[in-house]
C-alpha cells in the first residue's frame, strides 16, 4: 500500500486551511457550492508502534463505561492512525491551493491523505442512535461549536 500526501492541515492566526501540494490542485476543480468537507488526514502524532497496538482506552468521557474498545472511539491512538473530520468551507484559493475551514480537530501541519465533498444523501443519518453515555451530544455539526465539551472530556 503507498499513501500519497495531498497536502497539510494549516494554521495561522486565527485561520486554519487545507493546503493541497501544487500537483493535486487540479482535483479541487467542481468543489465550489459544497458547504462542507469531508477531511481523511493522519494522526502523524500518534504514528508510532506503542499508539498503533492500542485497541483499548482508559474512560475518555465523562460518563462514558471505564474502558472503551478504539473503534468504538474517536481516540488518534489506533492501528492505522487515520483520521475523518468533517468540516465548513468559508472559502476556496484554488491558485493557492486552499480550502479556507471553519474548525478541523486536527494539528498545524497534518498530513491530508484526501479530501471528499459532504454530501447529505450518502452521509447523512436520519435517524443515528448512540449510546446512552453520549445522547446528550448535540445532534449536528452544527450545534457542536456551542456546546460545553470542555465539560466531557477527561483530559
Amino acid at each position: 500500500m503507498n499513501l500519497k500526501e495531498i497536502g497539510r492541515i494549516k494554521t495561522e492566526g486565527d485561520e486554519m486551511f487545507l493546503e493541497v501540494n501544487e500537483e493535486y490542485r487540479k482535483g479541487l476543480k467542481g468543489l465550489e457550492g459544497y458547504s462542507n468537507i469531508d477531511v481523511i488526514w493522519w494522526f502523524d502524532k500518534c504514528d508510532d508502534e506503542k499508539s498503533r497496538q492500542v485497541l483499548e482506552i482508559n474512560k475518555p468521557y465523562k460518563k462514558a463505561p471505564d474502558v472503551l474498545g478504539v473503534f468504538a472511539t474517536r481516540s488518534p491512538e489506533r492501528p492505522n492512525p487515520i483520521a475523518l473530520s468533517i468540516t465548513g468551507i468559508t472559502h476556496i484559493d484554488y491558485d493557492m491551493g486552499r480550502i479556507y475551514i471553519t474548525y478541523i480537530d486536527a494539528m498545524n501541519n497534518s498530513i491530508i491523505l484526501d479530501l471528499k465533498p459532504y454530501t447529505p444523501s450518502i452521509e447523512r443519518v436520519e435517524k443515528p442512535e448512540v449510546p446512552s453515555w453520549c445522547s446528550h451530544w448535540p445532534k449536528s455539526y452544527e450545534t457542536s461549536g456551542d456546546f460545553d465539551w470542555e465539560n466531557e472530556f477527561l483530559f
